[in-house]
Parts: C-alpha cells; sequence; structure tokens
C-alpha cells in the first residue's frame, strides 16, 4: 500500500459517524455562549413600566422624576462587562489545563462552572421590587463565563487536533454556526417574555441555560481524546487507539492509522512535547501569536457587540422601539444562514478571500447605517435601509470576521505552543471585548448613529492587514503549516515552502492536498511504502 493511493481518496471518505459526533456535540458550549450574549441583551431592554418582579425593577434604582425603576448606563455597562473577567480567566487558563488534564477533563469541569455560575444568578433575585442582589448576580455572570472562557479555547483546539486537513476549516468555523442558533434562541425565548413584568420572566430565560452544560457533561463521556494530545505524553498506542475510533475502519485496518501517529511524530519531531510560555515570543513563534492576537482583536473592535448584546437597546433609542424585539430575530436568522457560505469558502476559496470578503462589507454597511442614520430627517425607505444595513453587517460579519479567528487561533500556532497562544488570543479578544461592552452603551447615548463610522473604519483597517499579512492555510495538515511560516508572506508574489517529507506525506493520509500554490514546495509527487 502507498501514501499516493489513499491521496485519492475524497474528503467524504474520511468522514465516520465517531468524527461527526465528536466534532459536532460540544458544540452546545458555544450554543450556551450566543444565548447568553443576547438574551442578556433581551433582559436588560424588558420594557417594564410598572413595579413589579421584572429584572429592572428588581435589580434597578427607582426614580421619582420618572416614576419608575431603571438600571443607568454605569450599572448597564458593569452588568454586560465585568462578566468579561470570568471569561478572560477562563481562557486564559483554558491552555495549562488541556496541556496537563486533557480536552475531554476540562469539558467535565467547565460543565460544573457553568451550572454552579447558573445557580448563583437565579438565586440573586429578591422577594420584592429593588430587592435584589445586583453584586450577587454580577458574579454569577463571571463564573458563567468562565465556563465560556474555557470552552472557547477547548472546542477549537480539539477540532483542530481531529479533523482532516480538507475540512478542518468547515469545521472550525461552524462554531459560529451554533453561536447564532444560541443567539435565534434567545432572541425568540426574548420575545416571548418580552411583556412579562414578573421575575418568572427573566429567571427563565436565564435557568434555560442549564441545558448546555448538562449536554457537554453527557456527550463527553463519548467522545475520544485527541491523538496529538496523547502524543505530546509520549502515550503512543493511547493515540493510536484514540484515532482508530476518528478514522475509517479501514484505515484501522491497512495501517493508515499507525502511518499517520509516525508521520505526525516525525513532522513535530522535538515539537511533540509542549513547551513553556516563553516559546510564544521566540523565533517563528511570534508572528504566529501575532496573527492570533491582531484577529481576535478585530473579531471584537469591528461592532459585533453593538449588532448583538446591544441591538435591542439601539433600536429602542432610536426611534425603532416597535420592532426592537422582532428585528434581533430576523437578524439572528440570517446570521445563522450567512454561516453556512463560510463553511464552504474557507476551505474552498481560503482563509484571505473570506475575510477580505467580509471585512469590505462589514466597512461598506457601517458606513451605511452612519451615513443615513445621521440625516435630521429620514424618509420611510432610508429608516429602513438603515435597518437593513445593520443586519447586514451581521450577516458578513457571521461570514469572515466573526469565525474564522477562531479557526486561524486553532491552526496556526505551533504544536508546542497551540493551546497557550489560543489561550493568549482568546485572553486578549475578552480584554477588547469588555472594552466594547463597556464602551457602547455610552457611545449609542452619546453619538448614536456615529458609532458606524468608528466600527467602519476598524473593519477596514481588518482588511489592509489581511491583504498585507495574513498567509493562507487552507487545506494544509497541522504539521505542513510549519512550513508555510518558514519564510516571509509577500502578498505580491508567490513563494514557496520547503515541505519535509514527514508533513508532506502526512497530509495524503489526512484527506486530499490543497493545490494552494504559494504554500506548496516543488517537490516530486512519489509514493512513500
Amino acid at each position: 500500500m502507498s501514501i499516493m493511493d489513499d491521496s485519492t481518496r475524497s474528503a467524504r471518505s474520511m468522514v465516520t459517524p465517531m468524527l461527526l459526533f465528536s466534532c459536532f456535540c460540544l458544540l452546545v458550549g458555544d450554543v450556551l455562549f450566543g444565548y447568553d450574549t443576547s438574551s442578556f441583551g433581551g433582559i436588560l431592554a424588558n420594557p417594564v413600566l410598572i413595579s413589579l418582579q421584572g429584572f429592572v425593577n428588581q435589580f434597578g434604582t427607582y426614580s421619582h422624576k420618572t416614576g419608575r425603576y431603571a438600571i443607568d448606563s454605569l450599572h448597564t455597562s458593569l452588568l454586560s462587562s465585568l462578566a468579561f473577567i470570568g471569561k478572560f480567566a477562563g481562557c486564559f487558563f483554558a491552555g495549562p489545563a488541556i496541556e496537563k488534564y486533557g480536552h475531554r477533563t476540562v469539558f467535565f469541569g467547565l460543565s460544573t462552572i457553568s451550572v454552579i455560575g447558573i445557580i448563583i444568578e437565579i438565586t440573586s433575585a429578591g422577594t420584592g421590587v429593588g430587592t435584589g442582589r445586583l453584586a450577587q448576580f454580577v458574579v454569577g455572570r463571571i463564573v458563567v463565563y468562565i465556563s465560556v472562557g474555557l470552552v472557547e479555547v477547548n472546542v477549537t483546539t480539539y477540532q483542530s487536533e481531529i479533523v482532516p486537513a480538507s475540512f478542518r476549516g468547515l469545521v472550525v468555523v461552524s462554531l459560529q454556526l451554533f453561536l447564532a442558533a444560541g443567539s435565534i434562541i434567545a432572541s425568540v425565548v426574548n420575545k416571548a417574555f418580552s411583556t412579562t413584568t414578573a421575575s418568572l420572566g427573566w429567571k427563565t430565560i436565564t435557568g434555560i441555560q442549564f441545558v448546555f452544560p448538562v449536554l457537554i457533561i453527557i456527550v463527553t463521556f463519548f467522545i475520544p481524546t485527541s491523538p496529538r494530545w496523547h502524543l505530546s505524553k509520549d502515550r503512543h498506542e493511547e493515540a493510536l487507539a484514540s484515532l482508530r475510533q476518528l478514522r475509517p475502519k479501514s484505515d484501522a485496518t491497512n495501517g493508515n492509522c499507525e502511518l499517520e501517529i509516525q508521520s505526525i511524530r516525525e513532522a513535530l519531531q522535538e515539537n511533540v512535547h509542549k513547551a513553556p510560555w516563553s516559546d510564544l515570543f521566540s523565533g517563528g513563534n511570534l508572528r504566529r501569536t501575532v496573527l492570533v492576537t491582531v484577529y481576535y482583536f478585530f473579531q471584537q473592535t469591528t461592532g459585533q457587540a453593538f449588532v448583538s448584546t446591544y441591538s435591542v437597546v439601539f433600536y429602542q433609542t432610536n426611534g425603532y422601539a416597535e420592532q426592537a424585539f422582532t428585528y434581533p430575530i430576523i437578524a439572528a436568522c440570517l446570521g445563522f444562514l450567512a454561516v453556512l457560505p463560510c463553511m464552504y469558502m474557507v476551505d474552498k476559496l481560503g482563509r484571505r478571500f473570506s475575510l477580505m470578503v467580509s471585512f469590505f462589507f462589514q466597512t461598506f454597511w457601517m458606513y451605511m447605517l452612519a451615513g443615513l442614520g445621521e440625516k435630521s430627517h429620514n424618509y420611510p425607505t432610508e429608516k429602513n435601509t438603515v435597518v437593513a444595513a445593520f443586519m447586514l453587517f451581521g450577516v458578513f460579519y457571521n461570514m469572515g470576521g466573526g469565525p474564522v479567528p477562531y479557526l486561524l487561533g486553532a491552526e496556526i500556532p505551533n504544536a508546542a505552543v497551540r493551546e497557550k497562544t489560543q489561550a493568549i488570543g482568546t485572553s486578549w479578544n475578552v480584554i477588547w471585548a469588555f472594552v466594547t461592552n463597556f464602551a457602547i452603551p455610552y457611545m449609542i447615548n452619546g453619538i448614536h448613529f456615529k458609532v458606524g463610522w468608528v466600527f467602519g473604519s476598524l473593519s477596514l483597517l481588518a482588511l489592509i492587514f489581511t491583504f498585507f499579512f495574513l498567509p493562507e492555510t487552507k487545506g494544509r495538515g497541522l504539521e505542513e503549516i510549519d512550513a508555510v511560516f518558514a519564510a516571509p508572506f509577500n502578498p505580491f508574489r508567490q513563494t514557496y515552502n520547503h515541505v519535509s517529507e514527514a508533513a508532506w506525506r502526512s497530509q495524503f493520509i489526512e484527506g486530499n492536498p490543497s493545490d494552494v500554490p504559494e504554500l506548496i514546495g516543488k517537490e516530486p509527487r512519489k509514493s512513500f511504502a
């Protein structure tokens, strides 16, 4: 049998029920993140106008001037942004936890943490109006977001290590699909409880989150450990056993699994074992760390929180109050559908193409929103165009700028520092999520539609950065990507990188190799017995 024989098989032939189950069942954790982000925005905007036990009346402050309870901009910002302290901790410690204990153990741990946080949130309600313990609710959100940070790093690194190169992009990018699914669920639930003034409304919205960690605990019992994690612990036989669970039965019987494990070890060489934190900023790893952190920065600062967490608030404060709970449902559904073409494009047309298309249209729609929204008198058509721009920004964000950074963070780093790089990148992401979530309420109140100029300009900057600095990695095996970063990237000329025999050989075992000219070495195609 030769590797060349196996290189002719299609990506579809590599798909097994266990691989699909292991890739997608754990994404319910990302449904939790999408659900929490959107549902909490609805809770804050719940139009409770009488003194009953809705969230605003339980946790807000009574104003004699308006005759109602309200949560001011400062506390709204704190409720939204302080939770990211927990996500930062979860992201930062996810890498070391995965390296030491493995993905499965971390899945069990993050589910337990999530359940504890939800209980703290629900029990923060008082017995009447104005008696809610706001500090306790904030603590609960922080605890829940620890699990969100853990799941964000854990899912993407696990997926990237078990999925063949030919459709790794599709699988990892699907994370955004499940985030969007969570947003849809939250938008529907928010709409259902938008007129509920009793505490049962916001408690039900919050309590639904119990479903997600329970599902994670159940499915984790059935998934295999990452073969690459076993190799990092010198557990060759266990790595082989895990890989046999994930690959087709024919691979387990004809020796392909043994050959894949051998090829991974040869390609990694001295990088089989995990490296210290300092290696993230030394040698060729520095460039990769910078790329990962920059794209996580753009993921947060180009406007996603504006169109997700604060969409209801924005509609209410800018003349669209009647549809403030309906428009987010439409936007969430459109965002969900937008991930589907992205899942195709990242593997067929490349990461660079997907990001540049996304950032171009993010810029366009934000500028459109700002330009039309700031007019003193808008005709109905112009007002509808503003709503369309708001929604279409979310569509194109979900086609690239939202999901692709997760993919880059999972595949760009060297194996020896993959978890740590992803942890640093997502932690940096959380810092900017905190900043944007804290600032947006003030921006909406202060500059209204002009926020479009801010987020549109950041999207334009992201487009320029992508063109000049991001090399293409589609179709490359994880070990083969090391060769991509062995030489400087020049967007104006093709660069042919040398690919080691072991890395080149492993790409055929993982599925069809890429034909991207700037990434493959000019080596003769030959068979290896």
